[in-house]
């Protein structure tokens, strides 16, 4: 087994829901690791079962729409009830936390 934590934080709901959303919208732009699904490469996997993650927010997914190029970071704010401008604060407010 290898990885790292970065950081685990209680998020207020509000704010996962919104990041949730964003998750969802960044898994349909963002390629996954070795042509993975996020869904699969963020699951658990071991001799006896599979699971879904879910309950969490992937920061290196979210962080990833800061590298985006502006086309893209349109594309996952479309039907989201802010601008990439305004997405990217908030990311760039919650990586300040680690």
């Amino acid at each position: 087994v290898n990885g790292v934590v970065g950081v685990v934080a209680s998020l207020p709901q509000e704010l996962y829901v919104r990041l949730a959303k964003v998750q969802t919208a960044l898994s349909r732009v963002v390629k996954g690791v070795g042509g993975l699904s996020h869904a699969s490469w963020r699951s658990f996997v071991n001799d006896r079962k599979t699971a879904d993650a879910h309950g969490f927010i992937d920061g290196d997914l979210i962080e990833a729409f800061l590298d985006l190029p502006p086309r893209k970071k349109e594309e996952v704010v479309a039907g989201l009830d802010m601008t990439a401008e305004q997405l990217s604060r908030v990311i760039e407010q919650l990586a300040r936390l680690h």
